[in-house]
């Protein structure tokens, strides 16, 4: 396309080349006209060029003044801080953005040095910066801006040589960009990882990160300390040193797999630079990386050695408190063994102690010198001992409790100080266990057991003060059972004493009361009256004897023959006394009365009947003369006991004499008011205490007594 200054030159020539046709015409006009015409369409042909070209370049104008307010737009409204800098560093224009970064207008901004603007520990940097873009055309550097009124903030100030186009003279722009944010995330992360490190290097548990080769990549003073210099170097066979040797690869393995994982209690064995086993904690968690790999794994180990020693303690202490409580419950159970006799609860008690120490065979031996007697014995099974099997004691680990005089446990032979004792070739006894019974302070012999397998576990204090407890609790039964037998033996031969002196005394009394009586009858109306009187006081005197004898051998008779205890009726006993004292009560004009009911008790039936009838007979005996006897006999029920109470309206017993009615021949009357020999409530004491019961009086003199008897009950 030809330019406007070509069209215009043609133009010029076709309008030069129209005025010469013109000066021709008359020479030749025809050929005038036609070329005249010819310019012509050519003229008007350019002009139309021309108009064309004229409305594309009114266009391109618009254009180009467009695009020079968009390029103005995008440098004043940029986002970024764009400064025009000359070749004397001085600002040649600045945008929006530069001018509110500044905190200045553009006037105050314009013809200024650049370096007013600049924080001054930036302004070496700003001189290197510009001498940079001078050579090379590009600079880029971190600065910090020195705003009006505001303190300086950082930014990035991307610099590049303008060309020729800008003017005369050396141009370039300056691009800075706000990075305060940047920065301050940047100090973030620094005083993150700042942190981080001091959490790192200063954390008690030893922490170390391993990449999926095993490689460590960071380990601190813990882990060093825990375990080594040598266990932050790479690995020359692929294998973790420190995982590999306690065991633990999977934590790795497991981390790498994106699972955290824990490992509670891991045992270190003891190594060449270390003298003692050690237990670790162990835990492995994942590093994931931005495409969600797993390229580190933070391994983290925890000494937990003096916690595990504490509680393996704790958990001995605790096992100890209860096998401690174990051995309290049974001595607990062996005590409250029913009474009854020695021989069964020992066995009762060798069972119990058997089966808590999980150990076959249980005896009670008595030692004599050299001589080992079997006398209680308990077995899981039939063993060939028996009680009364004698044996040589040096061939016992009994002859080792009674030489240590304390405890002796044997767990496993084997492994015991003893293996070389010839108890176990003579027995075959594998584990034992023994101690020393003593009464009234001398050895009587042993209680131990034993098994001819090994202990399932080891004896300890608490099962050696276990067998210490459990040989007084059967030196106490022992002796108690000694005692009870020499008490026995004593009451036998005191009641067959009592007996036969009683027995035998009623013969010469009964043989003085008939001579007596023979010589008042032949020989009374010779004799004077102080004579008669004599004779008549022996005879009194032989029949109150005779009278004493007889109480005396009924006294003995309580108790010494044992009757069946069998349930027994309170009335029915109350009828039978009332009717062995039929004629007391009808010569007295007195009334015996059962008020409510009475219960049924365990007892001996006689003897119960006897007990009643005393009561009654001396409710009758003891009444008042101004008024007849009456005597109610009443029951009160108990949670524990039954208590009979005998009530009359009698003469009564003064305080004093509340507790010596009981004794035997104690009376509170003479014989000439009363007769009696005060025995009859020291038979119904030993009455109430064969049957485990107790009795006492409630009375004020002139108006009655009552005497109260408790019963303990069957159910």
């Amino acid at each position: 396309m030809k330019t406007k200054v070509q069209l215009e030159g043609e133009i010029g020539a076709l309008k030069r080349e129209v005025d010469a046709l013109r000066l021709r015409a008359p020479d030749g006009m025809a050929d005038s006209q036609r070329r005249m015409t010819e310019t012509l369409h050519n003229l008007q042909v350019h002009q139309e060029e021309l108009r064309a070209q004229n409305e594309e370049l009114h266009q391109a104008q618009g254009n180009i003044e467009k695009v020079s307010a968009r390029y103005r737009d995008l440098f004043e409204y940029s986002p970024v801080g764009y400064f025009i800098i000359d070749d004397k560093l001085a600002v040649v224009d600045a945008n929006i953005t530069g001018m509110g970064m500044l905190g200045r207008t553009k006037g105050r901004i314009a013809g200024k040095p650049f370096l007013l603007f600049i924080d001054k520990k930036c302004r070496y940097d700003l001189d290197a910066h510009y001498v940079t873009v001078r050579s090379v055309g590009r600079a880029s550097s971190e600065l910090w801006l020195l705003p009006d009124q505001r303190p300086p903030f950082p930014v990035i100030l991307e610099s590049v040589r303008l060309g020729d186009g800008w003017g005369d003279g050396w141009r370039c722009l300056s691009t800075a960009i706000d990075i305060t944010d940047r920065k301050r995330a940047e100090l973030a992360l620094q005083e993150s990882e700042t942190r981080f490190r001091a959490i790192f290097e200063q954390s008690p548990l030893a922490i170390q990160i391993v990449d999926a080769e095993s490689v460590p990549r960071m380990s601190n003073r813990s882990w060093v300390k825990l375990w080594g210099r040598a266990s932050t170097a790479p690995p020359t066979d692929g294998r973790h040193p420190v995982l590999d040797r306690i065991g633990a690869a999977s934590l790795l393995q497991e981390g790498l797999a994106g699972r955290s994982l824990e490992l509670p209690a891991i045992h270190v064995a003891a190594d060449g630079e270390r003298g003692e086993s050690r237990w670790m904690h162990g835990y492995a968690y994942p590093i994931r990386g931005q495409d969600d790999t797993i390229p580190e794994v933070v391994l983290v180990h925890e000494d937990i050695t003096e916690r595990k020693r504490i509680e393996l303690a704790l958990t001995e202490q605790t096992a100890l408190l209860r096998r401690q409580y174990e051995n309290l419950r049974v001595l607990s159970e062996i005590a409250a063994l029913p009474s009854g006799p020695a021989p069964q609860k020992l066995a009762d008690a060798l069972d119990l102690g058997r089966r808590h120490l999980a150990l076959s065979t249980g005896m009670i031996s008595r030692i004599e010198g050299n001589r080992f007697t079997v006398e209680h014995y308990s077995a899981a099974e039939d063993m060939a001992w028996a009680e009364g099997t004698v044996f040589d004691l040096a061939s016992t680990y009994c002859a080792l409790v009674i030489e240590q005089d304390d405890v002796v446990a044997i767990a496993h032979w084997t492994r015991s100080p003893y293996a070389d004792h010839p108890c176990y070739r003579a027995h075959g006894l594998e584990s034992y266990v023994g101690a020393p019974i003593r009464i009234r302070g001398k050895t009587y012999g042993t209680v131990n057991f034993g098994s001819a397998t090994p202990s399932p576990r080891d004896f300890d204090d608490g099962d050696r003060e276990f067998m210490r407890l459990l040989a007084r609790w059967i030196g106490a039964v022992l002796e108690e059972d000694a005692i009870r037998r020499d008490l026995a033996r004593s009451n036998a031969e005191l009641e067959q004493f009592a007996y036969i002196a009683s027995h035998d005394l009623r013969s010469p009394l009964r043989q003085v009361s008939s001579y007596v009586s023979l010589l008042d009858r032949r020989y009374g109306d010779k004799l004077d009256a102080d004579a008669r009187d004599f004779i008549a006081f022996a005879h009194d005197g032989a029949v109150r004897m005779d009278q004493l004898v007889v109480d005396l051998l009924e006294f003995s008779r309580v108790g010494r023959n044992a009757k069946p205890v069998e349930p027994v009726a309170l009335s029915e006993v109350v009828h039978e006394a009332c009717a062995n004292l039929h004629s007391n009560i009808i010569d007295a004009n007195g009334k015996v009365s059962i008020v409510g009911t009475l219960p049924v008790i365990n007892g001996a039936a006689s003897d119960l009947v006897r007990l009643l009838q005393n009561l009654i007979g001396n409710a009758i005996k003891y009444s008042l003369p101004e008024r007849p006897p009456v005597v109610n006999i009443s029951a009160v029920t108990r949670p524990m006991s039954n208590v009979l109470t005998v009530r009359d309206n009698g003469i009564g017993i003064e305080q004093i004499y509340h507790d010596t009615i009981f004794g035997v021949f104690k009376r509170l009357h003479t014989p000439d008011k009363y007769e009696g020999t005060g025995i009859g409530l020291a038979i119904c004491k030993k009455i109430i205490d064969q049957h485990n019961g107790r009795i006492w009086v409630e009375s004020k003199p002139g108006e009655g007594t009552a005497f109260h008897m408790e019963f303990p009950r069957s159910s």
